[in-house]
């Protein structure tokens, strides 16, 4: 059985040399994305842990999504950046006694394992476990109600891409869209 690592390494290798992170203008939707995700935690009372970490999740979403959409990666250089903030934010909230990072966490290890069952992609993974750290800034449901909200907006989308004749789907647009969801139900209280 090979490794993740190594099946990633072999597709690299078929796909040949990946193309540089280009963004384009459409991409710049991220900075009001984010601006208003800022201004939706400020009016509802969240702190700058959380609204740092959403913010910076919104501002790549554009982005993230393009790319995967059309290329089919999630590249690192935007999903390492938003991976390393959420984390930072769930650790100056785990040193207050806030323990939600395990749910995110656990989050992180179901797309993991995901992945090595050839469900998704580790690009998928990477952004996920950051979406999960970010909504963990928000409680503890976040990042669990985020995956599941993700799988079934996939699954939907899964659903029409084979009615409509396609095999596969990419998975990272609909890993920001749950999140984005659940973000909005957090932010207003709702759950």
């Amino acid at each position: 059985m090979r490794t993740v690592a190594e099946a990633e390494s072999t597709a690299s290798e078929l796909a040949g040399p990946r193309p540089p992170l280009a963004l384009r203008p459409v991409d710049l939707l991220g900075l009001p994305l984010a601006s208003a995700a800022a201004a939706l935690l400020v009016l509802h009372g969240w702190d700058a842990v959380a609204i740092v970490a959403v913010a910076a999740a919104a501002a790549a979403s554009p982005a993230l999504a393009r790319i995967d959409l059309t290329e089919r990666r999630l590249p690192n250089a935007l999903t390492l950046p938003l991976l390393l903030v959420a984390l930072l934010g769930c650790l100056v909230r785990a040193l207050a006694g806030d323990l939600a990072v395990l749910a995110a966490l656990g989050c992180g290890a179901i797309l993991l394992l995901m992945a090595i069952t050839g469900g998704m992609g580790m690009g998928d993974v990477k952004l996920g476990t950051a979406l999960a750290l970010a909504t963990a800034t928000l409680g503890w449901a976040a990042p669990l109600a985020g995956l599941a909200a993700s799988v079934v907006v996939g699954g939907i989308a899964g659903l029409v891409a084979l009615v409509a004749g396609r095999r596969t789907v990419a998975f990272g647009p609909w890993l920001l869209v749950g999140h984005a969801l659940v973000v909005v139900a957090a932010a207003l209280r709702v759950m």
